[in-house]
């Protein structure tokens, strides 16, 4: 079972920490909190009504995934465009140090390597006068068993890596290197990231189907603008892409 009392003192910059066995939602544990300027953590070993985008359920298994949210604060004059861009790199340089290659990040917010699927981000945000609050929640497989059904296809870090690093450990690195990004992001904006995002870009070069106005388009991905949005070229014509719900691999 993993143990995450001393999950604070792993993390660089001052935060807050709240630790269960089980909670219905890291996002939503935080996001009901008092508004708050110090960063805050919430982490748990297990999940029952974890979230992923558009309403969707994240899944996991009680002590085989990272499941944690992080709330952290922004001024209201940053524009938060590409700030799940930049999450996803926050993890794949924390992976990196673990001595893990070839991870790519599926536009706008998956982890993935080789075809399938290692982790999620969900982010929410809110308005608090003169700031941001934005809650950055994170799902990772790291170890789950062979009766897990999922009908994405999946991979978890134990099928990577022979030696995972402890659960505790792993998540405070990934902590570390998400917060790291959120300052550059604070300081620099999206421009910072995009000659990186494009080193590990899942989709880019990759056909796919539009549904633009509810009608069907096939491009291929061209990459993304200095706005964070998924450019799909279709018919020599530059499209612009705001929705992952607008697309579809093929």
């Amino acid at each position: 079972m993993a143990n995450y009392s001393n999950l604070a003192a792993q993390i660089k910059p001052a935060v807050e920490c709240f630790a269960f066995d089980s909670i219905a939602s890291t996002n939503d544990y935080l996001s009901a909190l008092a508004f708050s300027q110090t960063t805050q953590i919430c982490i748990t070993s297990e999940q029952t009504q974890g979230k992923g985008q558009y309403d969707r359920s994240w899944l996991s298994q009680k002590d085989a995934s990272v499941l944690l949210s992080i709330r952290h604060v922004f001024g209201v004059d940053l524009s938060l465009n590409g700030l799940s861009l930049v999450i996803g790199l926050g993890v794949v340089s924390a992976l990196e140090a673990l001595g893990i290659s070839q991870v790519k990040l599926k536009w706008p917010n998956d982890v993935f390597v080789g075809q399938k699927k290692l982790a999620g981000i969900l982010i929410e945000n809110t308005l608090q006068g003169q700031y941001q609050s934005v809650v950055i929640g994170l799902g990772l497989n790291y170890d789950l068993r062979q009766n897990f059904e999922c009908d994405s296809p999946w991979i978890d870090l134990a099928s990577i890596i022979q030696k995972p690093p402890a659960i505790e450990d792993l998540s405070a690195l990934l902590i570390n290197h998400i917060l790291k990004n959120c300052q550059l992001f604070a300081s620099h904006g999206l421009a910072y990231f995009l000659k990186s995002w494009q080193q590990v870009d899942y989709l880019t070069n990759k056909q796919v189907e539009l549904d633009i106005n509810n009608q069907k388009l096939i491009g291929v991905v061209k990459g993304i603008n200095s706005q964070g949005m998924l450019i799909v070229e279709v018919n020599g014509q530059l499209i612009e892409v705001c929705s992952s719900k607008q697309i579809r691999l093929i």
